[in-house]
């Protein structure tokens, strides 16, 4: 399969040219969430963690604290641009969930950030299946608008309004 042929178009180009505005203005993820998927997945110096569909490694950053080995894929080149200036020491490679560029059972942890409604259902979670390791842990997370802001739930009717 062409790793560029399931990316979703939107993504392919809003990602490619808006890669800095993208790290500027996607919130952070709470540490309470990170904390606990660090500790539920057992993430620790001897695992080895895909953050798939990394973007420009926002959520990549807040594992390195556990000492894994991370591994990065991302597809959209502008994202990858971004990524290794900010996390220069971690590994970035070409690929979308659909053809992850890693051996079989390579990984212990599988971990998703804000990407995951962007793949393609059955094929990327079989091909997720296929890299873990037996007993390996995929993981979600996103974030969510917190409406209990006034001023976000004013900029949310803007934009369906506007």
């Amino acid at each position: 399969m062409n790793p560029t042929s399931s990316i979703h178009n939107a993504a392919a180009q809003g990602f490619q040219i808006a890669a800095t505005a993208y790290e500027r203005g996607r919130p952070e993820y709470p540490q309470e969430a990170v904390h606990f998927l660090l500790e539920t997945l057992d993430i620790s110096p001897e695992k080895t963690v895909l953050d798939l569909g990394a973007g420009t490694g926002k959520f990549t950053r807040l594992l390195t604290c556990a000492g894994a080995k991370l591994i990065a894929v991302e597809p959209v080149e502008g994202m990858r641009r971004q990524f290794s200036s900010l996390l220069p020491g971690i590994e970035i490679m070409f690929g979308t969930a659909e053809s992850i560029p890693l051996a079989s059972a390579s990984v212990d942890v599988v971990l998703v950030a804000q990407a995951f409604h962007w793949f393609q259902g059955k094929s990327s979670l079989q091909e997720i299946h296929r890299v873990l390791k037996p007993g390996g842990w995929l993981g979600l997370i996103w974030n969510v608008r917190d409406e209990s802001v006034e001023w976000v739930i004013s900029l949310w009717l803007c934009k369906r309004l506007g």
